[in-house]
């Protein structure tokens, strides 16, 4: 009624996943030369069509 929104644990887990893809892929962007306008607008996109799998994967990859 006050448009106050509440997260289930399960939507916090998710939201929280989502938001750490939104800053791994701005980060990798911008070092790649993105500005960052334009990353960060990517990487809302990005976020929310990669899998849990290729997200770990890429991840794992870039922080060996």
């Amino acid at each position: 009624a006050d448009g106050t929104l509440s997260l289930t644990q399960n939507g916090q887990k998710i939201a929280k996943q989502v938001y750490e893809k939104h800053l791994f892929f701005t980060k990798q962007l911008i070092e790649a030369g993105v500005p960052e306008d334009i990353a960060k607008k990517d990487a809302c996109k990005l976020e929310h069509v990669i899998s849990e799998e290729s997200f770990d994967k890429l991840k794992s990859l870039l922080e060996e």
